[in-house]
């Protein structure tokens, strides 16, 4: 058999995600129904019709979980493109995953609340905390300008989300199994728990989670709303075990919280949340440009994401 030429899209785009998987999923969680929730769409609606792949490593994590675990998928609303389709169409879209469909639901928060959510908290904010790039001596400035994008757009468009999910899990079947992800979205958990408290959530966190220390750079309240967003889940999920680590420390030393270091667990409200390492392997050699227009190797996550949804569900039996 040839080598393919590129044996990211192999692995993924040509390859029928494993009946095995799909077989282990309704075993492992009969009667659920899963929700995969994310700022991006799996696939993007063109206005001249038909859909564009949503753009991301997290988005090629997700679309063989969402497609194994024959997940529905919410979504935000960002673009003016889909923003008018939506004002045509609706905010419930079929659209495709890699061999199948989902249903796609939007969040609609407004442009301007998306624009604070996203381009003042999400990435100069988070990101960049999240990976220990500030010079703590002059940076960040946390000004009134953060605080009203923390509080009228990072705050709303998480609400905005949490809606969305409740109103579409009332509407499935099974016990909802609701699978939040990345940074953008650190409240969402705790409102969806105090609608569904019936439900499975968890959160995985695509990117490095710093130590309670770093943490401290943001005030207080940014701090507590963000860990106890996360703290309405059943696992919080990271890519490594010194993650794991960090947030259980964050837990304890920032929020004062009762954690279990042998179990790997948080203690709050009389519920015990698991933080768990699920590593998502990595196809070498892809490429992304970066904001500043240089071009650096940035593999995507592959379809292996799809473990992330049964093992996530059996936090004592994992390492």
């Amino acid at each position: 058999m040839s080598t393919p030429q590129v044996p990211f899209l192999d692995s993924v785009e040509r390859r029928r995600p494993g009946t095995s998987l799909r077989a282990y999923v309704t075993r492992t969680l009969p009667h659920s129904s899963t929700i995969v929730v994310a700022n991006r769409a799996p696939h993007e609606p063109r206005p001249e019709g038909g859909f564009t792949r949503g753009a991301g490593g997290v988005i090629t994590a997700l679309l063989t979980l969402a497609e194994v675990a024959d997940a529905q998928w919410v979504a935000c609303a960002r673009t003016e493109d889909e923003r008018a389709l939506i004002e045509q169409h609706g905010t419930t879209w079929t659209a495709p995953l890699i061999r199948s469909e989902t249903k796609l639901h939007y969040a609609t928060p407004t442009p301007e609340q998306y624009e604070q959510y996203y381009s003042v908290i999400s990435n100069p904010v988070l990101w960049f905390v999240q990976h220990y790039l500030w010079d703590l001596a002059t940076q960040p400035v946390i000004n009134g300008r953060i605080h009203r994008a923390w509080n009228n757009g990072y705050v709303e468009v998480n609400k905005h989300v949490a809606r969305k999910v409740v109103e579409v899990a009332r509407g499935l079947q099974g016990r909802p199994v609701v699978m939040v992800h990345d940074y953008q979205l650190y409240l969402v958990p705790k409102l969806v728990r105090q609608q569904l408290p019936g439900a499975i959530i968890q959160h995985f966190v695509h990117i490095p989670w710093p130590t309670p220390q770093y943490w401290k750079v943001l005030p207080g309240e940014m701090r507590d709303a963000i860990l106890h967003g996360l703290l309405g889940c059943d696992i919080v999920g990271f890519q490594t075990s010194l993650d794991v680590r960090n947030f259980l420390m964050t837990c304890e030393e920032n929020a004062g919280l009762a954690v279990d270091e042998r179990e790997r667990a948080v203690v709050i409200e009389g519920r015990v949340v698991y933080a768990r390492a699920y590593p998502i392997s990595c196809a070498t050699g892809a490429q992304s440009t970066s904001s500043c227009g240089s071009t650096a190797p940035t593999p995507p996550r592959t379809s292996c994401a799809a473990s992330l949804l049964t093992r996530s569900c059996w936090p004592t039996t994992q390492s």
